[in-house]
């Protein structure tokens, strides 16, 4: 979409919310499937997400509800390519934190309005998790999926890099999401989120995060609103999470 008056206020939103998270402590980003949704040519894209969640009782939280929010803006390079910043905060022991800044880089291959298309979310920042020194964490998202009439199935077999602490070394972390569209602006759906753990030591099941979401997409007054209500599958995941996207557009 083109930069508007409208979005500026969004736009100096997540900038602040740069500023302010830059130097604190580490919080997890806000993870989502990714699609062929793109900035085209010289558009400016500006969205914001937050996500509540009741944290898992086996984990460090024990149990203690979490705030999520980021501030996303990316720009279209061509039809094809778009780079951005993403900058999350977390508000967790009544304190606020954040996990410095992503800058991001997101391919979507030409495709038709039906049948299958690929593409890839690479994001990669410098990141200071809670109690740990400040590292360097890579994260890329091939993008497979499907569309055929109003059914939509997308995968993202994703893989994570940590270069300190417990979680040093490459990851894998699939996620999937089918929608069906109810009309032209509504489609509702369902997601799975899996944190794997580390190649070659796979985390047991019980011991891991997943995550399904119950989904519902939708176009209001100009806007296109996401949200989504989850729930953890293993005693190692969030018991319950909301999940909630605004992408601004004019």
């Amino acid at each position: 979409m083109p930069m508007s008056r409208r979005c500026l206020p969004a736009l100096a939103a997540t900038l602040l919310l740069g500023s302010y998270a830059l130097p604190a402590l580490a919080g997890p980003d806000i993870d989502v499937v990714y699609g062929d949704e793109i900035a085209r040519r010289g558009e400016v894209a500006v969205e914001a997400a937050a996500r509540w969640s009741q944290s898992a009782r086996s984990g460090d939280l024990q149990g203690r509800p979490v705030w999520q929010g980021v501030g996303e803006i990316g720009y279209g390079l061509s039809d094809q390519w778009n780079i951005g910043l993403k900058v999350p905060v977390t508000r967790a022991n009544g304190s606020w934190q954040g996990n410095g800044a992503y800058g991001e880089i997101k391919y979507v291959a030409p495709h038709g309005a039906q049948g299958f298309y690929w593409g890839a979310e690479l994001e990669a920042g410098s990141i200071k998790a809670q109690g740990e020194e400040r590292a360097f964490a890579l994260e890329a998202f091939p993008i497979l999926a499907y569309r055929s009439e109003r059914w939509h199935v997308i995968a993202n077999p994703g893989v994570e890099y940590s270069a300190e602490g417990e979680d040093k070394g490459w990851a894998f972390a699939p996620k999937a999401k089918l929608s069906y569209r109810l009309n032209e602006l509504h489609a509702i759906g369902l997601e799975y989120h899996i944190d794997a753990g580390k190649f070659g030591q796979f985390t047991s099941r019980s011991k891991r995060s997943e995550i399904a979401y119950l989904t519902w997409d939708a176009k209001i007054a100009g806007q296109q609103l996401s949200i989504a209500l989850g729930h953890g599958t293993t005693h190692s995941s969030d018991r319950w999470a909301l999940r909630i996207g605004v992408e601004f557009d004019d």
